[in-house]
């Protein structure tokens, strides 16, 4: 049995992706920074490791990797976020000495988290990005805000910095004066992007990336996000591809230089073009999701990488998708704004539907959820 390494076992993109391996006959060794971590306390989970968080030491972090894969006992390794991907990628040459990375050129993994040539490319692909301007300060973008109008979306040009031997983290934010945009623009390292806010809907799509072919492919579109405005999925579904997406996916991907699993979110203009928001080169929250459609993602780009040779495969439409705290946080929202029918709407049960935490079957990683956030909550308080 092949053995696969994902780090950041504690995230929902991590079990996604360790669920789907199993079910596909490989072993798990899973990678958690703290305790309780999901995926440790999953049945589709072999063996349990604790590292240091790249976000706070990248040098403990790829140590601690190093030392784990040194006996040439695994076959592959998964990152479970950008983080985890980009200390691997930066110290590559210790770890690809013992396992298979398949990750593209270091330039090309920078390339793949840099969301101002995110909006290039996307451009030159057919799907560009809503009006944006790059800016390097506060006095830009006011600026920019004020050409765009209220409310802009602020996000960095990149989501993790090294800062002090880590990598720190920074947020997207909806601005709705210029009051938050002087507190937000104080928080991020420059350059940033101001970017119109587009009443839109959102379509992600999804699937693994290899020798300029797509050998997974998932269009799902999401109907509900947290935080409403500027979130994470909490409730999509599997469609059929727009015609011509699966083409222009392509060339964005073979531009930027990427290879491997990735997540391409979109939103879906009212005149039905199609606009580029985001990109993540990696496993995502919501890649149960693939799994539960038909295209078990995590164990397809395994298969490639031990040159197994994968049918290309496409998600099944009319498949759902749930993420249990985010539906939650979104009906209290819909409920303090007054809004019922919409608040009900995220609690209604559905057919045809996988959760990103719970499964009959392997029960232990919502326990462990539960458990985290009530040590995080006590934490607030």
């Amino acid at each position: 049995m092949s053995s696969v390494v994902v780090t950041d076992a504690d995230e929902r993109a991590a079990l996604g992706a360790a669920r789907g391996l199993r079910r596909a006959g490989y072993r798990v060794c899973a990678v958690a920074r703290g305790r309780p971590a999901a995926t440790h306390w999953s049945r589709s989970c072999s063996e349990r490791v604790r590292l240091p968080d790249p976000r706070k030491s990248v040098q403990g972090f790829v140590d601690g990797l190093d030392e784990l894969l040194k006996d040439g006992r695994y076959d592959a390794l998964i990152p479970g976020s950008d983080a985890s991907l980009l200390a691997v990628s930066e110290h590559r040459e210790r770890l690809e000495r013992s396992t298979r990375l398949g990750l593209p050129s270091r330039e090309a993994v920078r390339r793949s988290v840099d969301k101002r040539l995110l909006l290039e490319v996307a451009d030159l692909a057919g799907l560009a990005g809503p009006h944006s301007k790059a800016c390097t300060g506060l006095e830009e973008a006011e600026v920019a805000a004020s050409e765009l109008g209220y409310p802009v979306v602020l996000k960095p040009a990149q989501s993790f910095q090294p800062v002090n031997g880590g990598l720190k983290q920074q947020g997207v934010v909806v601005i709705a004066d210029a009051e938050t945009l002087e507190s937000s623009v104080s928080t991020l390292t420059p350059p940033f992007i101001v970017q119109r806010f587009e009443r839109a809907g959102f379509l992600s799509c999804t699937g693994v990336f290899a020798e300029g072919q797509l050998l997974a492919a998932t269009t799902s579109r999401v109907l509900r996000l947290w935080p409403p405005t500027a979130g994470m999925h909490t409730f999509s579904e599997t469609i059929s591809p727009p015609r011509g997406l699966t083409d222009r996916v392509r060339a964005l991907l073979t531009a930027i230089g990427w290879q491997g699993i990735f997540q391409l979110q979109m939103l879906e203009l009212p005149d039905g073009r199609l606009s580029v928001i985001d990109l993540n080169p990696r496993v995502f929250g919501s890649i149960a999701l693939d799994d539960y459609a038909g295209a078990n993602l995590a164990a397809v780009w395994c298969d490639w990488l031990l040159g197994r040779n994968p049918l290309p495969v496409v998600a099944e439409p009319k498949r759902r998708y749930r993420w249990e705290e985010g539906e939650l946080c979104h009906f209290a929202w819909q409920l303090r704004h007054r809004r019922l029918r919409a608040a009900v709407t995220a609690i209604l049960p559905h057919r045809r539907v996988t959760h990103s935490w719970f499964r009959v079957t392997d029960p232990g990683p919502l326990v462990a959820r539960g458990v985290n956030l009530v040590f995080r909550g006590r934490g607030r308080v």
